[in-house]
C-alpha cells in the first residue's frame, strides 16, 4: 500500500513540474522578452483624452495576464508602442418617437501597436492593428457620453493587443 501511494504521489508532483504561469509557448522572436516598457499612445485623432487612457488600459491588461511585466525603459527588453489612429461612431438605435435622434451608438478605437526588441534592435511584431469597441446609449450630453465610453473600448482594444502577444506561439 505504502508503495502505492508512493507512486501516485510521485506522479502527481510530476505531473504539475512543467508548469509555468502566463501564456506559453511563446513565439521564438518572443522567448527573451520578459518586461515590456509602454509609452504613452501617440493620437492621430481628435480625441484628446484617449492616449492616456489607451495606455492604462494596456498596463492593467498586461497586469492581469502576467505574461509579460512592465516596466521604465532602462528595465525593459522590449518597447510596445501604441498608436490610436481612429475612432469612428455608428448609430446602432434611432428613437421611434422624435425623427432624427440617436439613442444608442457604437464606439469603434482602431489602435495600431509595434513591439521592438531594444536588445535585439528590430521589431518581434511589426506594425498590427487591433480595433477596441463598445456600445453606448446617449443620456443627455452626446459628447459626454461618448467620452464616458472610451474606457471601455480601450480595455476591449488592450485586451486583444495582450492576447495576440501572449499568445502568438499558439
Amino acid at each position: 500500500m505504502k508503495g502505492f501511494l508512493f507512486a501516485v504521489l510521485t506522479l502527481a508532483l510530476a505531473s504539475c513540474a512543467n508548469y509555468q504561469m502566463g501564456s506559453t509557448p511563446k513565439k521564438k522572436d518572443l522567448q527573451d522578452v520578459r518586461v515590456l516598457y509602454v509609452p504613452t499612445a501617440q493620437n492621430e485623432t481628435d480625441e484628446t483624452d484617449l492616449p492616456g487612457i489607451m495606455t492604462n488600459a494596456v498596463l492593467q491588461e498586461l497586469d492581469r495576464d502576467g505574461t509579460f511585466r512592465h516596466a521604465r525603459k532602462d528595465e525593459s527588453d522590449a518597447i510596445l508602442e501604441l498608436t490610436i489612429k481612429k475612432v469612428e461612431r455608428s448609430a446602432i438605435r434611432q428613437s421611434t418617437q422624435q425623427f432624427l435622434t440617436t439613442l444608442q451608438f457604437q464606439l469603434l478605437v482602431t489602435v495600431q501597436y509595434r513591439l521592438y526588441n531594444m536588445k535585439e534592435k528590430k521589431d518581434v511584431v511589426p506594425n498590427s492593428a487591433v480595433i477596441g469597441t463598445t456600445t453606448f446609449f446617449v443620456q443627455g450630453d452626446q459628447t459626454e457620453s461618448q467620452r464616458q465610453a472610451y474606457p471601455l473600448a480601450a480595455i476591449n482594444a488592450a485586451q486583444a493587443i495582450v492576447s495576440s502577444l501572449s499568445n502568438s506561439g499558439w
